[in-house]
């Protein structure tokens, strides 16, 4: 299990929902269809690769108020504290940053997972609008359609759906870059939750992952149900990162 290749991919997964642009300093991402995803709308930065903070931010500013976005920045997530050593200059052009801890979890052990009969779990490469309304809307997360619909794009993205009376009730999308495999999201609708349709997904994207021979499988769960559920699946606990991010908060630039 190569956890390099993985803190790599965390950085650099938006590459999969969002067109960007190449800079010494890491990377710009960005859709303008869609402003109001951060995972869309964000700079990379690495702390290796910068040597005027300054400037890099002017430019980062520059770029996403040209485009309407407003501008966010996450933190290498192999540069824990960076933002602290660049808090100064962060704030003097207008940014506010915080950290968020991120548990990350590796796919190791057995699948233990004994899914809900009742609940069908299909692999699909093609949108259907209902997943937009019987899913996401009833989750509470209709700006994810977007962000669902462009990874769908993509030939490396697996999406599993999962239904309950012939009716679509969850999903799950994940990617592979190279043999490298990140969970990119769960979500299930909020009337259909707690009969198994989270652990029928993430049982159909693990039986696939053993059966392709996809080794390099992380997440970072998001809760303690989440957490449970990924633990039966065979996912265990690797560490936690402290993941900075920052977004601009100036009434006007």
């Amino acid at each position: 299990m190569n956890f390099e290749k993985m803190y790599l991919e965390e950085d650099l997964f938006p590459r999969e929902i969002a067109s960007y642009e190449k800079r010494d300093y890491g990377l710009l991402f960005y859709n303008e269809e869609n402003k109001d995803s951060f995972d869309s709308n964000h700079a990379i930065i690495f702390k290796e690769k910068i040597y005027d903070i300054k400037m890099v931010l002017r430019d980062i500013l520059n770029f996403y108020f040209e485009k309407g976005i407003r501008p966010n920045i996450y933190q290498s997530i192999r540069d824990e504290g960076y933002f602290d050593e660049i808090a100064s200059e962060l704030s003097a052009c207008g940014f506010e940053y915080w950290t968020e801890a991120q548990k990350y979890m590796a796919l190791s052990e057995k699948n233990t997972i004994v899914p809900n009969p009742e609940i069908i779990v299909q692999k699909t490469s093609k949108w259907n609008d209902e997943y937009g309304t019987e899913i996401f809307e009833k989750a509470g997360e209709p700006w994810e359609i977007d962000v669902a619909k462009r990874a769908l794009l993509n030939s490396n993205t697996l999406f599993f759906v999962a239904y309950y009376n012939g009716n679509p009730v969850g999903m799950t999308h994940c990617h592979i870059t190279d043999d490298v495999c990140r969970v990119d999201y769960l979500l299930v609708s909020k009337a259909h939750r707690n009969i198994g349709v989270g652990r029928a997904l993430i049982n159909s994207f693990v039986t696939y992952c053993h059966e392709n021979h996809i080794v390099n499988c992380y997440l970072w769960p998001d809760g303690e149900t989440a957490e449970r559920i990924y633990y039966e699946a065979g996912f265990r606990y690797v560490e936690t990162k402290l993941a900075g991010r920052a977004t601009y908060k100036r009434a006007n630039p």
